[in-house]
């Protein structure tokens, strides 16, 4: 018999387990969100990176694939512009035209893309119709402003806020989110300086909402001790990520399973926000030339052609692959399905396992 694992978190969301899978950018698609959702987990559909008409697809696919509730995660930072066109781009820094000259080598054009991810506007739009669909929650990240958790709950969808600061959960918790995912340093993608278990500490002693744990987590232990703290759930990113029914590219899967524990590095050079990814060509060549990074939104704007040329040519060296630092502990690549299994065995294992060796009254 499976054991069963169920915080007040479950009841809210309406899943059986209290794991939730992140919505990761050109990772979590259609596909993957329904395997977590029909396993009893939370699937999210990482909305930021794709256009307004994927989502839409993405979600169709969702619906055909599951009847379990499904998250969106979409991008509300307070620096967005209002559109492409509002950002200036100066000419190419030093690193990116060595990149350039690498992938010209090779063969490989690197040409201009339409970047979804800094539009006010599409992101705007993505919500709509997210909730046209019904979609059962709606995840913030880099800001939650009120307008976002007033149109969600006008319609019946729930809102998840991801912070990496105590100030953050503040905020989002005064603007009515009714989940707060606190993500420590350890997390892949956008992540702040602060270690998890620090700031899950901080946010619980004032938090009105129920509080998830992020960052690194990729094994049933850490979230026992997550939950022994006082969070009522996981949110899980790059576990899901080395996953069959991930969207990623098959290297970049491998390069997870092949990861060591020192092989993520946080840093600007992605978009000009702090963002973890895993070290190779793409991280190298910033080296010693980070005075000429961009600030947020340019440097993303410089650097998105880079990653889907390097992406579309399965060229591993030169993508840039945000991860968490728990790679170093994955070293398979199963199902969605069986990795939620996994999670929920090692997490009641470890839960059972304090009771028998700590003593207390």
């Amino acid at each position: 018999m499976s054991p069963t694992l169920r915080t007040p978190l479950c009841e809210q969301l309406g899943i059986d387990v209290p794991i939730l899978q992140a919505g990761m950018g050109n990772v979590a698609y259609g596909r993957l969100a329904a395997a977590v959702s029909n396993a009893g987990g939370l699937g999210s559909i990482g909305g930021i990176d794709i256009t307004p008409e994927q989502v839409d697809e993405e979600i169709r696919l969702f619906r055909e694939l599951s009847d379990g509730p499904l998250c969106v995660d979409l991008g509300f930072p307070a620096n967005a512009p209002k559109g492409l066109s509002d950002v200036d781009v100066p000419e190419l820094p030093g690193p990116l035209r060595q990149l350039k000259a690498e992938l010209d080598e090779r063969g490989i054009e690197v040409t201009a893309t339409t970047d979804q991810a800094i539009s006010l506007a599409d992101n705007k739009k993505k919500l709509e119709i997210s909730l046209d669909h019904g979609v059962e929650v709606i995840a913030c990240a880099l800001g939650t402003p009120a307008w976002v958790v007033e149109a969600c709950h006008a319609r019946g969808a729930k809102v998840i806020s991801i912070v990496g600061q105590a100030k953050h959960a503040r905020s989002a918790i005064r603007n009515g989110t009714d989940v707060v995912v606190v993500q420590g340093t350890e997390g892949g993608g956008h992540t702040g300086d602060v270690g998890l278990i620090t700031l899950l500490a901080e946010v619980l002693e004032f938090s009105t909402v129920p509080v998830v744990a992020a960052g690194g987590l990729v094994k049933g232990a850490q979230i026992a001790a997550c939950l022994t703290m006082g969070a009522q759930g996981a949110w899980v990113g790059t576990r899901f990520l080395a996953s069959e029914e991930s969207g990623s590219e098959d290297v970049f899967k491998q390069a997870v399973v092949e990861a060591e524990y020192d092989s993520t590095l946080r840093s600007l050079l992605f978009d000009g926000l702090h963002v973890r990814m895993l070290r190779n060509r793409f991280t190298e060549v910033w080296e010693g030339h980070e005075d000429e990074l961009s600030p947020y939104p340019v440097q993303r704007v410089l650097t998105m052609p880079f990653k889907y040329a390097a992406m579309k040519a399965r060229l591993k060296t030169h993508m840039s692959m945000p991860s968490g630092a728990g790679a170093g502990m994955i070293t398979d690549l199963p199902g969605a399905a069986e990795i939620l299994e996994r999670l929920v065995e090692e997490t009641v294992e470890a839960l059972r396992g304090v009771e028998k060796t700590v003593e207390f009254s």
